[in-house]
């Protein structure tokens, strides 16, 4: 119990920490959300190599190459909301979003 509030800071730090690295790209984006068997990424501008799905937590769940129009499998993902998070072939953060599994 005493260790109860630290873990809940580090938690609050941790998701912080994901979302501070996020770059203003309205242009991309994660649909359909809320999101049943897969998602797909719109990337315009072809930007995106990555994409990153961590629970909330912060812990890494899934990891895709990304391909463009690439139709990504998240149905046997546990029901709950997720950061997905797009990089770039670089592994420069390019936008995190929330994305709610049902």
């Amino acid at each position: 119990m005493k260790y109860t509030l630290p873990l809940f800071f580090l938690l609050i730090l941790s998701v912080g920490a994901l979302f501070s690295q996020n770059t203003a790209r309205p242009d991309l984006s994660v649909y359909p959300n809320p999101a049943t068997e897969y998602v797909t990424v719109n990337d315009p501008s072809e930007s995106v190599g990555f994409v990153l799905f961590f629970n909330l937590v912060g812990k890494k769940v899934r990891e895709f190459e990304y391909d463009k129009g690439a139709n990504l499998p998240v149905g046997d993902l546990p029901k709950g909301m997720y950061m997905v998070q797009m990089q770039d072939r670089q592994r420069n953060i390019l936008k995190t979003q929330m994305v709610d599994k049902r």
